[in-house]
């Protein structure tokens, strides 16, 4: 039986497949930041991420702080499945969770540093949702689950959040 895999799982091939995409949601500042340099800019698939690394610059250093820790995780992940994308799914185009869900039919083959920080990850996910889900359907009721963009909205509207969702969104 595979474990359950982690709807956020991000590898060196797709971060910005899975993590780019509306970025610029994690929270106010880079809200604001986006409303100002990418006003045009469709949300969705890691594009105005995209414009905001155009015009990084430009960019508040809070946003830059927020973008930059973001990816720091995921680099954290990436890590330790990088090898593994590259071994089951190389062939697999990025984008859509297509690597995710290789990976996924993969798990049994998984190396254990990859198996071990998607399980973090996906328990993380399973009690970020057990804390927030009242506030996900308060604050963010016409989103569907994927490419973090749940986590995202409650990010840009964490002070309308619940005590404990603030906790978990930490």
């Amino acid at each position: 039986m595979k474990p359950p895999f982690p709807r956020l799982l991000v590898s060196a091939a797709i971060i910005t497949a899975l993590l780019g995409p509306d970025i610029a949601r994690a929270d106010s500042e880079c809200t604001s930041d986006a409303a100002r340099l990418c006003p045009d800019v469709p949300i969705g698939e890691g594009r105005v991420l995209t414009c905001l690394q155009a015009r990084w610059s430009e960019v508040s250093g809070s946003c830059q702080h927020e973008i930059q820790a973001i990816q720091n995780r995921a680099q954290e992940i990436s890590n330790a499945c990088a090898q593994d994308v590259w071994q089951y799914c190389r062939n697999v185009a990025p984008g859509a969770g297509r690597i995710r869900v290789c990976l996924r039919a993969r798990w049994n083959d998984l190396s254990t540093t990859c198996r071990d920080e998607a399980a973090r990850v996906a328990e993380k996910a399973q009690q970020l949702w057990k804390d927030c889900s009242a506030d996900v359907e308060r604050l963010c009721p016409d989103l569907k689950p994927g490419g973090g963009q749940i986590f995202l909205c409650l990010k840009a509207q964490e002070s309308k959040t619940s005590n404990r969702c603030q906790a978990a969104l930490r």
